[in-house]
């Protein structure tokens, strides 16, 4: 098996773990689980999986990670736990299509944040890249319908999942 064939396999792998995230979220809320469980148990099966494969960099970067453990901490805190624990609570109130199209305001709310911060310099690709992905995303909410755009309501699912627009690019 070739180096790259594995590569994109694991890349497949890694994109399918992450969008079927959602469609698990939609299927535990009707099994009552909570989010906050949800999360953990998330979390605790890919500790358990990745850790044989992750220990020795641990141990060998130690000193770094006791160093920096405030920024690794609250880095966890707004991606582990905020992120995904309000992901599966706004998934009891909306659609996963909805979740998933709310998300990909991702780039564009990271580029404005890291903008604003003055962490990175915006460059006219990336405006270029902001516009076309406001109006991709448009255009797949509305069916190309400006009067359905004019119209659009949120729910509350909908809202929280602003907040995890927001907690990721901030990230």
């Amino acid at each position: 098996m070739s180096k790259n064939y594995l590569a994109y396999s694991l890349l497949v792998f890694a994109t399918l773990c992450w969008s079927g995230n959602f469609i698990v979220g939609k299927f535990a809320y009707l099994f009552e689980v909570p989010p906050l469980t949800l999360n953990f148990l998330r979390w605790v099966s890919v500790w358990i999986i990745l850790i044989p494969f992750t220990y020795k960099e641990i141990f060998n970067n130690f000193n770094y990670i006791k160093k920096n453990w405030m920024v690794i901490s609250f880095m966890g805190v707004i991606t582990i736990s905020t992120f995904n624990s309000v992901v599966y609570f706004a998934l009891n109130y909306t659609q996963v299509i909805n979740a998933v199209l709310v998300l990909a305001a991702i780039p564009a709310i990271t580029i404005i944040i890291s903008s604003l911060m003055k962490v990175d310099k915006t460059n006219i690709f990336q405006v270029i890249g902001l516009l076309l992905s406001i109006i991709g995303i448009s255009a797949i909410i509305s069916n190309a319908d400006l009067n359905r755009i004019l119209s659009l309501s949120f729910n509350k699912g909908d809202i929280w999942m602003l907040v995890c627009v927001l907690s990721w690019s901030i990230y």
